[in-house]
């Protein structure tokens, strides 16, 4: 019994002269390495740092980029369907091509009709009421009893179109191309002094 507690306070003895050592260790080397720190000369300001943990996150960022081009005077299929209604009102129908169709009894007012062409074909008791008809080709057509009052019709060709009644009100009728005295003596009313009539 006693041989076992001579044992254990020898072992109690070896174990805290380790720790003493261990500590003196400890103690020496660190003063070994704030000297080396003091004597490199780096500042510690200078020094770059280094975070502990760092998260890097990749995002990946996809544009899509749709670009509708629809200019303002481009005709759709929306707009030529008004034939079939006979109501093409206020319809954006420039350039569109309506030679040699039967157009009778229909209704243009308001409608942009600029450089289209009407070439041969029959708009007899039709209206253009307020119209734009820059540089529509009539050549050919059948305006009888069509009314174009107050229609923008510069550089309309009217050339060989049938005017007969048609209604000319307000309308420059110099700034036609291609009609003759007798056709334009055809028409029904136009505006001129001694002879007023707008509908």
């Amino acid at each position: 019994m006693k041989l076992a507690k001579l044992q254990a306070l020898a072992l109690l003895v070896v174990v805290s002269g380790c720790g003493v050592q261990s500590a003196s260790q400890y103690g020496t080397e660190t003063s070994l390495v704030s000297e080396v720190t003091q004597s490199s000369g780096v500042d510690e300001a200078e020094a770059p740092q280094e975070d502990s943990a760092t998260t890097v996150v990749a995002t990946t960022t996809t544009e899509m980029t749709t670009t509708t081009t629809m200019p303002p005077t481009t005709t759709t299929v929306l707009d030529t369907l008004c034939i079939k209604l006979t109501q093409c009102q206020y319809a954006n129908l420039v350039g569109v091509d309506f030679s040699r169709l039967q157009l009778d009894f229909q209704n243009f007012s308001v409608a942009t009709l600029t450089g289209a062409s009407f070439s041969g074909a029959n708009l007899a008791k039709s209206l253009f009421i307020r119209a734009d008809l820059s540089n529509v080709n009539f050549s050919g057509a059948n305006l009888s009893g069509v009314d174009f009052t107050a229609a923008a019709m510069t550089g309309a060709n009217l050339e060989g179109a049938n005017l007969t009644d048609a209604i000319f009100c307000d309308v420059d009728m110099k700034s036609f191309v291609g009609t003759t005295d007798a056709q334009i003596a055809k028409a029904k009313k136009f505006k001129t002094k001694g002879k007023v009539y707008c509908p």
